[in-house]
């Protein structure tokens, strides 16, 4: 079990870069701005992984080992537990010095009342009762359930373990930044429809959950500090039937209450701008366009974007 505190210390510490640093499964943007802010540092903590924590190989190395020793150390403990709720309370020696604390007294009575007295009074405990020629004894011993909850907590940190790498394996994760308020919307189609995509090793793109979103509006509430205390987007979304039959239901997506479509989960991450510019040219056409700007400031909003409008065909030579 040291060996797999060891362990467990280690993926602890590893995943700190992870919260610190850009992850480029998440946002490639920033992690292309990191690197362009340290030239020299960046490009080490690239070559060793920093921008993929939970996919580099030193934390899969630990992932695994961590384990193996959790399987190697509950398996015995495990096997050893349930031979001693098999096995009956063992019998008292005959020497009790031999024993670190025990106590002597003198009862008046029968023994077989005596023993049966003693028994009664020791609920809790798991007990038994021995005859002898000359004497009964009574066997007793408890601390089953500490250990059972032990051996429960760690197989349950097996199980999460499992169950992650069970996610890797299996799941994928994208992001895509969908406009409010007559935006075109989203159809989980192929990777190809996300701006970033993250597939499992098992995952090859081809049997995504086909859905659909469209976003209505989206509503942020701020104290008068600036501090945000809400945000919440009312989506109208498609999925299953309501493909073919073109129907859509609504649902306000709110942060950390999730949209549920089968195994599927979306999920309000950020929010930002997405201006609407319109340009007039001489001969009286005009061309719209509506782009997503990249917030710099998490705190303003401060955002940085470049748009682009081709003129008319025959306006210029």
């Amino acid at each position: 079990m040291g060996t797999a505190l060891v362990l467990l210390f280690l993926l602890a510490l590893g995943a700190i870069p992870g919260a610190l640093l850009p992850q480029r499964n998440l946002n490639a943007g920033k992690v292309d701005d990191y690197l362009a802010a340290h030239p020299v540092i960046g490009p080490w903590l690239d070559r060793l992984q920093a921008f993929n924590v939970f996919g580099s190989f030193w934390f899969t190395a630990v992932y695994v080992l961590l384990f193996v020793s959790l399987v190697g150390c509950l398996t015995p403990r495990m096997i050893e537990h349930a031979r001693s709720l098999r096995a009956t309370p063992v019998a008292a020696p005959r020497n009790l010095a031999r024993l670190p604390k025990y106590a002597t007294a003198a009862l008046i009575g029968e023994p077989e009342q005596l023993a049966a007295t003693l028994a009664g009074r020791l609920r809790g405990w798991r007990k038994i009762i021995r005859h002898h020629d000359r004497s009964v004894e009574v066997a007793a011993e408890k601390g089953y359930l500490r250990e059972f909850g032990n051996l429960a907590f760690h197989f349950s940190l097996l199980g999460l373990l499992v169950a992650v790498a069970v996610g890797k394996l299996f799941g994928y994760e994208g992001n895509v930044v969908v406009i409010a308020d007559g935006g075109p919307g989203f159809c989980s189609a192929s990777p190809a429809a996300f701006d970033s995509f993250r597939a499992g090793n098992t995952v090859d793109g081809t049997s995504l959950h086909p859905i659909c979103i469209r976003v209505n509006d989206f509503q942020a509430h701020y104290l008068p500090s600036g501090q945000a205390t809400s945000f919440a987007a009312n989506i109208d979304y498609q999925a299953g039937r309501d493909l073919t039959t073109d129907s859509w239901r609504p649902y306000r997506l709110e942060v950390n209450h999730p949209l549920r479509i089968g195994g599927d989960r979306v999920y309000l991450q950020g929010h930002g701008y997405a201006p609407t510019f319109t340009v007039t040219f001489p001969g009286g056409q005009t061309r719209t366009s509506t782009v997503q700007w990249r917030p710099d400031n998490p705190v303003t909003l401060l955002s940085s974007g470049a748009v682009r409008i081709d003129p008319p065909a025959g306006m210029f030579p």
